[in-house]
């Protein structure tokens, strides 16, 4: 089980999820996800400086066209958050991944093909994917990329504090496609 926590992974999360999927096929799955953002980037690394007083690592990123490396967090917040969702989900398979305000550092021109790539990798690796967010784009990407995977199940929760108890909400795809269609309040 791995949680994403809203400002993202750690270094030391980073670099030990990284060198448990290193040259396997769970790689060309980060590699797809970051090309959402940058369709030109053709291989990735991380890199330890160990001449540091702790262990310091980098995220490089090899783009097409380019024959320098490139620090994948001057590519954007965008990049590294895409990076660390994806990176965690992989490293998740038969468990549970929770990622806290799953938007954050994401245009939202990109949250459709995210939510795309998320519930078919989870489906393949069996991860059920928890993730919070107050963002009407996301749930509405959330929504569309559900409905159109008809092999792995979506749910929205809605969670209330009503005199002290949480009383959940649970929207199934229907509901929810009709409460994101009707612009219902579901946050």
């Amino acid at each position: 089980n791995n949680f994403v926590r809203a400002n993202g992974l750690s270094e030391s999360e980073i670099s030990s999820f990284w060198s448990k999927i290193t040259l396997t096929e769970l790689e060309d799955d980060v590699i797809e996800a970051l090309r959402i953002i940058i369709p030109d980037i053709e291989r990735v690394a991380v890199l330890a400086d160990t001449s540091a007083i702790r262990d310091n690592y980098s995220v490089i990123a090899k783009i097409r066209g380019t024959d320098s490396r490139i620090p994948l967090r001057s590519l954007g917040d965008g990049i590294s958050r895409i990076f660390g969702i994806i990176l965690a989900l992989v490293n998740s398979k038969n468990g549970i991944l929770l990622v806290d305000e799953i938007e954050n550092g994401l245009h939202y021109t990109v949250q459709l093909e995210l939510w795309r790539l998320i519930l078919k990798i989870a489906g393949r690796l069996n991860v059920q994917v928890f993730s919070t967010t107050h963002n009407w784009d996301c749930i509405e990407a959330f929504q569309q990329a559900s409905m159109e995977n008809q092999q792995e199940q979506g749910m929205l929760i809605r969670l209330d504090n009503r005199n002290g108890a949480v009383v959940p909400t649970l929207y199934d795809e229907r509901r929810l496609n009709i409460a994101t269609r009707e612009q219902l309040e579901v946050r």
